[in-house]
């Protein structure tokens, strides 16, 4: 089965090839993708109608939104225990989940593009940021980021001071 994904490489591609690393599944970048251009053909389109990236090529079907891409690509495997191995660990994965699409990353890019000259710089947005991962720092110190934990020599464990939401 060959999966494609269209998009130039991004945090959002990342969350896709990371999950397809880890319970080895093949995802292919799409060749000679061009922001603005690409997203905007109609090939493009029937993937994904609003052109946003990324979008994934399926045997079955396009899907797009890249949490639903990484959720799809994770699941190719069900024996692997990407979202855990018991109710508790599938509900707690898909918390850390929202929580940073949801907590960290609208309210980041909100204060990371305007000091790269992207957007309107907003203040409120800058404190929700700061006060979210303040909130949750001693919090997720303690939590493993992925289900039965893996090996300390897998390049997926985390530390809780080296905490880095996708």
């Amino acid at each position: 089965m060959v999966l494609i994904i269209h998009s130039e490489l991004n945090k959002n591609v990342c969350k896709a090839l990371i999950a397809a690393e880890y319970v080895g599944v093949e995802v292919k970048m799409a060749e000679n993708f061009q922001m603005g251009k690409s997203n905007k053909s109609p090939e493009f389109l029937k993937l994904n109608p609003l052109g946003k990236v990324p979008a994934l090529e399926t045997p079955e079907g396009p899907i797009f939104e890249s949490n639903a891409i990484a959720r799809y690509v994770a699941r190719l495997k069900p024996e692997n225990t990407l979202f855990g191995s018991s109710p508790i660990e599938y509900g707690q994965i898909e918390q850390w989940i929202d929580f940073s699409a949801l907590e960290l990353d609208a309210n980041m890019r909100a204060w990371v593009f305007p000091r790269l000259g992207y957007a309107t710089y907003i203040k409120s947005a800058e404190e929700s940021y700061i006060s979210g991962v303040k909130r949750v720092g001693p919090t997720i110190s303690h939590t493993p980021l992925l289900p039965s934990p893996p090996s300390p020599s897998s390049p997926y464990s985390f530390s809780g001071s080296t905490t880095t939401h996708l």
